[in-house]
């Protein structure tokens, strides 16, 4: 009689028998239909076999590539904390009075008062000009942070205890939510806050809202565009409106002159007794017209 070969012990797994409770082999076919040990691949094994993605997910090379997405990632969290949490002017860390300029970067009113003074800003800040490019802003504090055990670090930067947080919605200022300055308020709260409340009026102290009040902290390149476009309209309205005010000033110099003049020339066409008049109005005029030409001057 015929006898069928033996399994091959790498096509035996152990199991247990149902009837002496001894292990008995048991013959596994690999693949579907016993034609020596041949089995489909799997989705990922024939990715991994196309030519574009040979080893992609495998092996040192993946290790290396995720290794450095994570540090790009890690990094790029850092970067955004510090943004949160330090000086723009001086990279220390941010304590009141806090000043948030023109373009969203939060400084230490002080330090950039010091680099202002001192012609020494640097090239981030080259948008602060004058007193007139910042503005004092109000951070609510973290009552659960404490500055020796964030010194100490060890954590990651989203799970660390920051020093400021959103007054209404307690998210941390820690660059990973977005944060607005108010002007007319000088209040820093988180966008989810302020949509809210229909981003009409500070959630804070409910001060209406107009067009341009509203600052996003440490903007991204859309918002930094919209944010520089808005300073240079400011900054035009302004040189318009000094200019319109020393304008003014000339001209009502130059009308008083012109008065002067006018009579200046009616007390030298009175009496002889009147002389002396005419002779102290006429000594004024020149005054006057000289006053006048230096107004114009000034404002031009």
């Amino acid at each position: 009689s015929h006898r069928a070969p033996a399994p091959s012990s790498d096509a035996m797994v152990a199991s247990p028998s149902s009837s002496a409770g001894r292990l008995g082999p048991i013959l596994r076919l690999r693949g579907g239909g016993g034609d020596g040990g041949v089995y489909p691949l799997t989705h990922t094994e024939m990715q991994w076999m196309q030519s574009a993605n040979m080893g992609v997910g495998t092996g040192i090379g993946a290790v290396a590539r995720d290794h450095r997405h994570w540090a790009d990632r890690a990094s790029e969290d850092a970067l955004r904390l510090d943004r949160a949490t330090l000086c723009a002017a001086s990279s220390k860390p941010l304590a009141p009075p806090v000043v948030v300029t023109e373009l969203g970067l939060l400084c230490n009113k002080e330090e950039l008062l010091e680099r202002l003074l001192s012609k020494s800003m640097p090239q981030h800040l080259a948008h602060v000009q004058s007193l007139r490019d910042f503005a004092e802003a109000t951070l609510h504090p973290n009552p659960h942070y404490a500055a020796d055990k964030a010194a100490k670090g060890g954590e990651a930067a989203e799970d660390r205890e920051v020093p400021f947080v959103c007054p209404i919605a307690g998210t941390p200022m820690n660059g990973r939510s977005p944060f607005v300055f108010l002007r007319p308020s000088g209040r820093v709260v988180s966008e989810r806050a302020l949509k809210g409340v229909g981003a009409t009026a500070c959630p804070v102290t409910d001060v209406p809202l107009g067009e341009g009040d509203t600052v996003h902290l440490n903007p991204n390149a859309e918002q930094r565009e919209a944010l520089e476009q808005r300073h240079e309209e400011r900054r035009a309205a302004a040189k318009a409106a000094k200019a319109a005010k020393g304008g003014k000033k000339a001209q009502k110099a130059a009308a008083a002159a012109a008065a002067a003049a006018a009579a200046a020339g009616a007390s030298g066409s009175g009496g002889g007794g009147d002389s002396g008049d005419a002779a102290a109005a006429g000594a004024v005029q020149p005054k006057l017209a000289a006053g006048a030409a230096a107004g114009a001057a000034k404002a031009r």
